[in-house]
């Protein structure tokens, strides 16, 4: 039977038996050099013969029953000496005393078992007194925390270390004469506190005295006269008796129950206690007292937590530390900020001792996260801002990663701007994350159903909802993933066929000789950039609209049978993508397949955000989105898991680059169709009724005036006064994919229709630019009908 190891220096498992090396943990005992034996546990067998437990004989007659769980439980045994290295967890315990009472109700028995915390109590209301009890118990230690940290003056005496670390001599001598001036200031309060009273009661005396003896005099006069009504002094006499009459009887009453007093008192406490031991939350209460207790059982970020699991990364400068008594000597000045519930997890800071820097930790991060009882991905590690020595460490609660995501904010109402950026979703802790978009673009990869579109889509509702913003969707593939915003969409063009490629290289190109014409617009402005140019200059211009281009399921794009087609391609895209960014032109990238293939190095080399999902596993598809070795420095989404048909899993989590200020987890808002319908139909509103250009690609070119871009560029043979059909034809298709496949008799039909009969010379033909120049005027000139 297998049980916890929570010696603070394990090296391993503990349920082998045989001689085992001494180990860290008995380096610091005052041990001989000897081998440790482990010893297994073993229930007693039944009748007289003595039974052996955890390495020691148990007599017959010693009152432990089978299935008593025994205090030595899950200890290792030095051999022949008995000596206890270590107790089990809390954790195994509370499993023990489980089953024992399990065991127990099943042979008609009622069993208390005893653990280390205290005695079981069984039933439930035995369960819910000792579940209350405990809350109370917390708040009460809480609360003695606060009056010792007021006492102590814990913050200034932490201040004064700070400072005097940063080597601030001013602020060491300003808080040191704090600290000795706030010494007195108990004793000045209760001074003045007594001041106060007695000089409260003595005024108080004095006045009862005076009104005494006026109401005396005043009835005695007025026995004569009556001018204040009927009485005299003697009914004055008479009030002043009811009155102590009252008090009398009061303060026998008081004496009487006197016993109320101090239970009012304490219900009043134990009230106060309950709420804030209640505050802390499950996760102080002993396992088997929490209300999910199956789903809690893990290491809490205690002091003592933290540092056993620090013990046992393998780093041989913390282990010699800690061994020393780091981090509770007087000198190490180590614990910033103590363990604290923070949001959705607990967070903790503290100085790491020389020869132990931050990075050396955060390179164990598996072992550490496994350590305190989380996923790798729940763990955050990092140096502190003001002091690199300072390990700022962050531990989410099990589950949140699976929790629903906050609503998106602009669900029912709002707009966006795209100079402020785009609310995409949330960091791990919980805080809104918006996507910057000047000279931004974007790669986003990962298997299906682990959430890259999602992502997408909710990147595009806010883009939709700045009305001077354009969008392209290109979708190699049939699906209805953006067939709710499309009334929005500039160009929408889904299909897996040859045409949709061709359409989007075609669109590709205009977009890249496009950027001339947004430079001029540029240097008629006086800008650099359309982020210089500002929101009012990009109004009166509708030629430097900002403009998203996005190509789902990319690797169709670049997946080519020959290596020539390939190479064009790519050099199209990358070449976009390094002019684009200034001129508010971006493209989006988005493959459930990331590999050199389906993603060009050189591409995701430039590319600004990157956004990995679930990879099953792959290291070399992680690292072909999010960066060469970013795996191996801890920027890694192997641990997350794609939807299933029975569980969402981890869909909507990745792991990105440039979304936030650090590499990091990104949680994407969720938004159903219908919510996208709805942000739609606000966005055509506020667009003026539809999308700023056609709603559709159009793929149909004019050859005529292609002819003559690329006739203009070309040089005609030596010896030959024009250019050849058949070079004119490879023109056209190296430029855009429109005329692959095209040859010379393409070329002279479509002369032909408007006029110009290319002569045969030789088996060549020759084209005549002025001719085609001719023929286009010619055919411009007609009035459209």
């Amino acid at each position: 039977m297998a049980h916890d190891d929570t010696t603070p220096h394990g090296t391993g498992d503990n349920s082998t038996t045989g001689p085992a090396p001494a180990g860290p943990e008995q380096a610091g005992t005052d041990q001989p050099d000897t081998r440790a034996t482990v010893v297994p546990f073993r229930r007693p067998e039944p009748g007289p013969a003595p039974a052996t437990i955890d390495g020691e004989v148990v007599e017959p007659g010693t009152g432990l029953e089978v299935g008593a769980a025994r205090e030595t439980f899950g200890t290792r045994v030095l051999h022949g000496t008995g000596r206890i290295l270590a107790g089990p967890s809390d954790e195994t315990r509370a499993r023990l005393a489980v089953a024992t009472v399990d065991a127990a109700h099943a042979a008609g028995h009622r069993v208390a078992a005893g653990t280390r915390s205290g005695m079981r109590v069984t039933g439930r209301f035995g369960r819910f007194l000792n579940r209350h009890s405990r809350i109370i118990g917390k708040g009460m230690e809480a609360a003695r925390q606060r009056r010792r940290a007021d006492h102590d003056h814990t913050d200034l005496k932490a201040a004064r270390a700070e400072a005097k670390d940063k080597g601030d001599t001013a602020a060491v001598e300003a808080l040191t004469r704090q600290h000795n001036e706030s010494r007195h200031v108990g004793i000045d309060a209760a001074q003045k506190k007594a001041e106060l009273i007695w000089s409260v009661t003595w005024r108080a005396a004095a006045a009862l005295g005076v009104l005494f003896v006026v109401s005396v005099v005043v009835g005695g006069i007025n026995g004569f006269g009556r001018w204040l009504g009927v009485f005299n002094a003697n009914d004055v006499l008479a009030v002043w008796r009811d009155a102590l009459t009252l008090l009398y009887t009061v303060a026998v009453v008081a004496v009487t129950w006197w016993w109320a007093f101090p239970a009012v008192w304490l219900l009043l406490k134990l009230s106060r206690w309950w709420r804030d031991g209640n505050r802390l939350g499950d996760q102080v209460l002993p396992v088997h007292l929490r209300k999910q207790a199956t789903k809690n059982l893990r290491v809490e970020l205690t002091e003592s937590a933290l540092v056993n699991a620090l013990a046992n990364i393998g780093n041989s400068k913390l282990n010699t530390s800690i061994k020393d008594g780091w981090p509770h000597r007087d000198t190490d000045n180590a614990w910033v900020q103590p363990p604290m519930i923070d949001g959705k997890g607990w967070s903790t800071k503290i100085r790491l001792p020389q020869g132990a820097p931050v990075k050396s930790v955060d390179k164990a991060k598996e072992m550490l996260a496994h350590n305190l009882a989380c996923r790798p991905m729940e763990l955050f590690i990092r140096a502190d801002a003001d002091d690199p020595t300072v390990m700022d460490l962050f531990r989410l609660n099990p589950g949140v990663l699976r929790d629903p995501v906050d609503p998106y904010p602009l669900l029912h109402e709002g707009s966006t701007d795209y100079w402020q950026g785009f609310p995409v979703g949330v960091n791990l802790r919980g805080e809104p994350i918006v996507a910057d978009m000047p000279e931004r673009n974007f790669v986003l990869a990962g298997s299906p159903g682990s959430g890259k579109s999602t992502l997408m889509q909710t990147l595009l509702n806010g883009a939709i909802l700045d009305p001077l913003v354009d969008v392209d969707v290109f979708v190699f593939a049939e699906n209805n993933d953006y067939e709710a915003i499309s009334p929005c969409l500039n160009v929408y063009s889904p299909g897996a066929g040859e045409n949709n490629v061709n359409a989007a290289l075609d669109h590709l190109q205009e977009l890249y000789d496009d950027l001339s014409a947004r430079g001029r617009l540029l240097q008629k402005h006086n800008v650099n950039s359309v982020l210089e140019a500002g929101r009012e200059v990009v109004a009166r211009e509708p030629g430097l609209r900002p403009r998203i281009v996005v190509l789902e399921e990319c690797q169709r794009l670049f997946r080519q049978d020959k290596p020539e087609d390939r190479k064009r391609i790519v050099n199209l895209v990358i070449n976009l993508f390094m002019a684009s960014r200034k001129y508010a032109v971006h493209l989006a990238f988005l493959t459930p397949s990331p590999s050199d293939q389906s993603l060009p190095r050189d591409l995701v080399a430039m590319s600004t955000n990157r956004a990995c999902g679930a990879v099953n596993g792959n290291k070399a598809r992680n690292n072909a989105v999010l960066g060469e070795k970013a795996h191996e420095e801890g920027i890694s989404a192997l641990d997350l898991k794609p939807k299933t048909k029975t569980s969402l899993n981890d869909c909507g989590t990745l792991i990105t680059v440039g979304f936030m200020d650090e590499p990091g987890a990104l949680r994407s808002y969720y938004l159903s169709p219908d919510d996208q319908q709805r942000i739609a139909e606000r966005a055509l509103e506020a667009r003026g009724g539809g999308a700023n250009g056609t709603a559709e690609v159009v793929v149909v070119r004019d050859p005529l005036a292609d002819m003559l871009t690329v006739l203009a560029e070309m040089t005609p043979r030596e010896g030959e006064q024009h250019p050849r059909a058949a070079a004119v034809a490879a023109a056209l298709a190296s430029r855009w994919n429109h005329y692959t496949g095209w040859q010379i008799q393409h070329v002279t039909d479509v002369l032909a229709e408007h006029g110009y009969k290319v002569p045969i010379t030789q088996r060549m033909y020759p084209v005549d630019p002025a001719r085609v120049a001719d023929a286009a005027a010619a055919r411009d000139s007609v009035p459209a009908e």
